[in-house]
């Protein structure tokens, strides 16, 4: 069946998946412990002494990722303009290496130089995942297959971050050795990559570069008011996101301020408790929900997943030890096994051609940055102002909750247009 739904040689479906999985797997390990260890490394060796101004480096740090995603509208644009094989180096360059050099780092500014460029590289991903994913994988089974990549990437994720996290507790300069590794293995990761390009024969013809000018460069930002204007039900499906986004933004910035600070985990407890609890829950979750998702649709999936996201934040307003915060962020990773799937799978389905992936996807990634600006200061400021958790996770769970209900009402708003009028918006597929 999968076969069958090839866009193109099919008869390399075999190859191109276990390629995909190579990269995969050295891709998770180098990622999955960038969104953990960086605010650790704030938090228990580069940050100020001040506890205040400390507060704030950590919020810079877990707000820079979201934040770069803007530019993916940018990079999407790019990757109009070059070949894809070229482009998958140039993500190398930004992304792993100065991941790499986060090893030379002596002090905050430095470390949170490497992580500014790598951040803004991370987001140049995003483009080209959704360009691979809508070539190599038809529409019948992407479902299933991104939910088996995921699996990869979690079980990848979980052993990387154990190991990590085990390593640095006993060496505390354990970071200076594993990143340039992680950099150097996510090289090979992008040449395999490249091969299965040229093997799919998935590259484009780039683009004529238009006149320079302001309007040029102002193209990618105006595009994206044109399609939100013009396809409301990606518009809504932004806008429940963007109401997901507040809930996610809040529990992220002070996610370790809380294990730090109110509970006083060090690395291991904060890798165990956090972010391998998570990975584990949604490593059980992930093929079921790639199944559902196949035949239910990304709308209705991410209305069930914001549901159970509810649960998270208050989870954590109760936790008094890190097995109380490994419980919350079971629930956590039940839920974001939907939000990783719809997160992607969405925008793709929703773009109808393969041409308007990636400018989907980027728009997608560019509103993650408008809600990083946003909610992750924001959250922060709450909790200073009242000096309390309760307040901004009680605001980050009805944020996830009314994000459950409006992505509900699209389900609802696209089963009528699907018998309505012409000019409805066509709602996405199976939803």
């Amino acid at each position: 069946v999968i076969a069958t739904d090839m866009p193109r040689r099919p008869e390399h479906l075999g190859t191109v998946l276990a390629g995909h999985i190579v990269f995969t797997v050295v891709y998770s390990a180098l990622f999955a412990n960038v969104f953990w260890l960086m605010p650790l490394l704030v938090r228990l060796r580069f940050g100020a002494e001040d506890a205040h101004w400390k507060d704030w480096q950590t919020t810079l740090v877990t707000a820079t990722i979201p934040i770069v995603m803007m530019s993916s509208i940018f990079w999407a644009e790019l990757l109009r303009r070059i070949n894809l094989r070229t482009y998958l180096l140039i993500f190398w360059v930004v992304s792993a290496v100065p991941l790499g050099c986060v090893a030379l780092a002596q002090n905050y500014w430095q470390f949170f130089a490497c992580h500014l460029v790598a951040a803004a590289g991370f987001a140049s991903w995003l483009p080209a995942n959704g360009t691979l994913l809508k070539h190599f994988y038809g529409d019948a089974v992407r479902g299933r297959v991104f939910g088996l990549l995921n699996a990869v990437t979690l079980v990848g994720s979980i052993a990387a971050i154990y190991a990590l996290g085990t390593w640095i507790e006993q060496d505390p300069r354990a970071f200076r050795i594993y990143f340039p590794c992680a950099a150097a293995a996510q090289l090979a990761g992008v040449l395999v990559l490249r091969w299965l390009v040229r093997l799919t024969r998935a590259e484009q013809s780039p683009a004529a570069a238009p006149a320079r000018s302001w309007t040029a460069l102002l193209r990618p930002v105006l595009h994206m008011g044109n399609v939100l204007r013009s396809d409301r039900t990606f518009l809504r499906y932004e806008l429940a996101f963007m109401t997901y986004g507040a809930g996610f933004m809040i529990c992220d910035a002070l996610l370790p301020v809380l294990a730090t600070d109110k509970l006083g985990m060090w690395y291991a407890d904060f890798a165990q408790s956090t972010q391998m609890a998570v990975k584990i829950a949604m490593l059980v979750v992930i093929l079921p929900i790639g199944w559902l998702l196949d035949r239910i649709g990304p709308i209705r999936t991410c209305a069930i997943a914001f549901g159970i996201l509810t649960l998270y934040p208050l989870l954590l307003l109760l936790a008094r030890s890190p097995t109380g915060v490994a419980v919350a962020s079971i629930f956590y990773g039940i839920g974001l096994g939907g939000v990783m799937l719809g997160w992607t799978l969405g925008p793709i389905t929703l773009a109808g051609s393969s041409e308007k992936v990636p400018h989907y996807v980027a728009i997608h990634a560019t509103l993650v940055g408008v809600r990083g600006v946003v909610f992750q200061g924001g959250g922060m400021a709450l909790y200073k102002i009242t000096g309390n958790f309760a307040w901004p996770l009680g605001l980050a769970a009805l944020a996830f909750l009314w994000a459950a209900v409006q992505m509900r009402q699209l389900h609802s708003a696209a089963g009528r247009g699907k018998s309505g009028s012409a000019g409805a918006s066509p709602p996405c597929a199976k939803d």
